[in-house]
């Protein structure tokens, strides 16, 4: 079983969005298991509206009990917790979403101390930097990639752009039951991203 798990200390940032969007991308060819480990439980309040993919209990993750699953994706809270080192080194990849801001950017660097900790002790461990919630025509976004690309971490060349179907997208199944297939596409870039990664 893979493991990837999405984590930036920043609340905001999408990642519950993406956490769902990828399970829901690699659920087409793989058995996926989900994991909410954020105590507002936004995942696990989705109850019957996830389908397609298995709500687990982070306690089973931690226990490394799962063994009936392809893939597993980890959502992680919007702060940085004594667990989340611990998420680090049972996974296979970390994706760090960042919004196209400075400030953003900078806040980063916290989360990327942890992730180069755990990289210490697993050393197979991969990670990747997406830029999530991108507004379309924005000069911001290329400065933003500069601050970025000063990091230990790849960024990777999808952009996920700010989209009303990702806004929706917990409630419908993901963006893979809308009629946008730019969304789509953006997310199944994301998932070839990460593949090419962990190769």
């Amino acid at each position: 079983m893979k493991t990837i798990t999405v984590a930036h200390q920043k609340g905001g940032v999408g990642k519950t969005t993406l956490a769902l969007n990828l399970a829901y991308c690699f659920a087409d060819s793989a058995t996926v298991a989900v994991t909410d480990t954020d105590l507002q439980g936004s995942i696990n309040s989705l109850g019957k509206l996830v389908t397609g993919i298995d709500l687990v209990s982070p306690e089973a993750v931690l226990a490394k009990s799962l063994t009936d699953y392809d893939l597993l994706v980890i959502d992680t809270p919007p702060y940085l917790t004594n667990r989340l080192q611990e998420l680090f080194e049972l996974s296979d990849y970390v994706l760090v979403p960042v919004k196209p801001g400075v400030l953003d950017a900078m806040a980063v660097r916290a989360t990327i101390a942890l992730l180069n900790e755990s990289m210490k002790k697993r050393p197979g461990l991969k990670a990747g930097i997406v830029l999530n919630m991108v507004m379309p025509r924005t000069s911001l976004t290329t400065e933003v990639k500069e601050v970025l690309q000063e990091y230990d971490l790849p960024l990777l060349g999808t952009m996920i752009h700010q989209r009303v179907s990702f806004t929706r997208s917990p409630l419908t199944a993901g963006v893979f039951e809308s009629d946008d297939e730019k969304a789509k596409d953006e997310i199944q870039s994301l998932a070839t991203d990460i593949l090419n990664q962990l190769r």
